[in-house]
């Protein structure tokens, strides 16, 4: 079950090859992706069996911002803060992508859906009422393959901060605190006019694999407030509402990273706050 509340399977699920597999093969091939998602039912069994893939599921928003606030309260920021860290080293981007989820659900208010005019979405966490089932595999798909894209939707941050609570933590010792003291030394120095495009190029020797999964890593950073701007509220210290992206058209990161620049340089309370470790 992707939701599942069940104390017993806590800290018991551990990677597998085979249904790894399978979910990649499902929406990814080596041009993109995937146009027919057809899975056999047999290979869905198997995957389904691996914790990797799920049947289509519908909740109402309220439902999930309710079962959202209540999960928060059962992690702690040191919690994946250590997940970030250890996957510097580990590259378990399903467990990276957790800081993301709980730094945008942060300070999420309890809340009904209220349209915002006329579109189906709700004007305080921007998700979608929808009355079809959602495809809760291609959301999974995107915590393995980038550590999540869509960490500031409620159902996102749902289904990933539920699977992390479910998966055996996978440490790096201190190598991946060393790491990240590194990183956040780089970011927190960099020159004034520095946007995320150029943090990217200049992190890649600390933040292993492609430019797609480093994106993600800034942005999680973004999303805990760890890298923010100081005149744009971000999700470490209020909940923004109001979520406006910088004019220039070629800047397609999520908010509020979109926002960072180099003069802004590092939050110390947030690296405090999930990282004390690294302020030790």
């Amino acid at each position: 079950m992707p939701f599942s509340a069940n104390p017993q399977d806590e800290r018991s699920w551990r990677p597998n090859k085979t249904g790894e597999r399978i979910l990649f093969d499902t929406y990814w091939s080596a041009s993109g992706w995937k146009r027919d998602r057809t899975t056999a039912p047999e290979t869905l069994r198997l995957a389904t069996e691996a914790g990797y893939m799920f049947s289509p599921t519908h909740l109402r928003h309220d439902e999930i911002v309710e079962r959202l606030v209540a999960l928060r309260k059962n992690i702690t920021a040191q919690d994946v803060g250590n997940a970030f860290a250890d996957s510097l080293v580990t590259r378990r981007l399903d467990l990276r992508s957790a800081l993301g989820s709980f730094g945008a659900a942060l300070n999420l208010p309890s809340h009904h859906f209220a349209d915002s005019y006329g579109s189906l979405r709700c004007r305080t966490c921007w998700a979608f009422e929808s009355s079809a089932a959602e495809d809760l595999n291609v959301l999974n798909f995107e915590r393995f393959k980038w550590g999540g894209v869509r960490h500031s939707d409620p159902l996102y941050a749902l289904l990933d901060l539920t699977r992390f609570r479910t998966s055996a933590p996978e440490s790096s010792a201190s190598e991946g605190h060393a790491l990240l003291r590194r990183l956040l030394e780089i970011a927190g120095n960099a020159p004034a006019n520095t946007r995320p495009n150029d943090l990217v190029k200049l992190l890649k020797s600390l933040i292993p694999g492609n430019d797609s999964q480093r994106r993600v890593a800034i942005q999680c950073l973004g999303y805990a407030g760890v890298l923010q701007s100081r005149e744009h509220a971000g999700f470490f210290d209020t909940y923004p509402i109001h979520r406006a992206h910088p004019p220039e058209g070629k800047n397609d990161w999520s908010y509020p990273i979109s926002w960072w620049r180099g003069h802004d340089g590092v939050n110390v309370a947030a690296v405090r706050f999930y990282f004390p470790e690294v302020m030790a």
